[in-house]
């Protein structure tokens, strides 16, 4: 046998799993491509709402100035399984992926200020792959099975200050380490196991990135309010075995919100984000093209029906994205409807959010759809009261 060739095929193709964009069946999720998909790093609240709360929910860390003037400690954490179906070609394939996409602390310090430490899940990519086929071997063809595992995400970790000057005004700003990494794993099986053993190979990519984000949110007339942030992005190094092989950078992001809240009970909002991830494109192979993004959301919050005589709130959100990385130059485009519930729990100590989203994703000449649904559950707890 030749066990040479074998293992440089498999340490291609665990390369190519990592770089290359181009086989979307063969991962069996479009929202995977290229470097993996954009959770979003909100709240379970703010996802109830498609998103569009990100910008001013002090559990979100999207802009810094949420966190001014917190008036208790804040302890936020979630989960959000997602399960996908994607369509090509005829062919459906069934997958899904669990994430524990936030976690958060927050502390208040004095005159309106406050500090949180956070980590977020910036790109996910997670999927299996089991193929048949054959392998001629010294003239004599022999099934196979083929079996790639790629597990992958960024993970962005922030360090914020947010201050309250006024009943007006907030402003923060924060620091982000972002670091992760790609593993992908190939294995061959022989039918004939009496004359062939399995062999197997892997290769390891490491992210590490930094960025900066300011932001502000200032309450305007009559129950209106608006949210802004920036963050800008530094170089972000792919390396293997602690050498870079490629330097690119952290996408640059604009986000804005406007809302109301004049209703008692009742918020508003409609947000925007541009995120340039096509600074990310020096990362990657030539095959992985990553896009400009523009997305917006609206949703709002409202009083819900009382539950063990505790009064909840209720959430409805719509939201339109763009995913970063696509196929050679067509696009993957994302619509999502969402809903939610949040229950006050001790006293308004501790809340239980829940959200459900359905999203929609397409690849731009309808060469494959994908839907999935994706179910979030998250905890917050504030030991000094609301």
């Amino acid at each position: 046998m030749k066990t040479g060739n074998i293992i440089a095929s498999l340490t291609s193709s665990a390369i190519a799993a990592l770089l290359s964009v181009s086989t979307i069946g063969a991962q069996g999720t479009l929202s995977g491509l290229g470097f993996g998909y954009p959770v979003g790093g909100v709240s379970i609240r703010a996802g109830g709402t498609a998103g569009s709360f990100g910008e001013f929910d002090a559990a979100s860390p999207k802009n810094p100035a949420s966190i001014g003037g917190l008036g208790s400690t804040l302890l936020a954490a979630q989960t959000e399984p997602e399960y996908r179906t994607l369509r090509s070609g005829g062919v459906k394939e069934n997958s899904s992926t669990q994430r524990v996409p936030l976690l958060l602390v927050g502390l208040p310090l004095r005159r309106g200020i406050a500090v949180a430490l956070s980590g977020s899940t910036f790109l996910d990519r997670n999927f299996s792959t089991v193929t048949s086929g054959t392998a001629v071997i010294d003239g004599t063809s022999y099934a196979t099975l083929d079996r790639s595992d790629v597990r992958g995400s960024i993970a962005d970790l922030r360090a914020a200050v947010g201050w309250r000057p006024n009943a007006r005004v907030s402003l923060g700003i924060a620091g982000h380490l972002l670091t992760g990494d790609n593993v992908a794993v190939t294995s061959r099986g022989f039918s004939d196991t009496t004359q062939f053993g399995n062999v197997s190979d892997s290769s390891r990519v490491t992210y590490f990135g930094r960025a900066i984000s300011v932001g502000a949110d200032v309450q305007l007339r009559g129950g209106i309010a608006a949210s802004a942030s920036f963050r800008a992005g530094g170089s972000l190094e792919a390396t293997v075995r602690d050498s870079v092989i490629t330097k690119a950078g952290v996408p640059d992001r604009l986000g804005a919100s406007l809302r109301y809240d004049g209703i008692p009970g009742t918020i508003f909002s409609v947000g925007v984000e541009q995120v340039m991830w096509s600074q990310m494109r020096a990362l990657g192979s030539s095959a992985v093209q990553s896009h400009d993004a523009t997305n917006w959301s609206v949703g709002g919050e409202a009083g819900g029906p009382s539950l063990l005589g505790a009064p909840t709130q209720v959430r409805l959100g719509y939201a339109r994205n763009r995913l970063p990385f696509g196929v050679n130059d067509r696009r993957v485009n994302e619509s999502r409807i969402s809903a939610g519930f949040g229950i006050p729990l001790a006293n308004n100590v501790a809340a239980l959010d829940f959200s459900i989203q359905r999203a929609n994703r397409s690849l731009q000449g309808g060469l494959a759809k994908e839907s999935a649904w994706l179910v979030g559950f998250g905890l917050q707890i504030r030991p000094g009261g609301p």
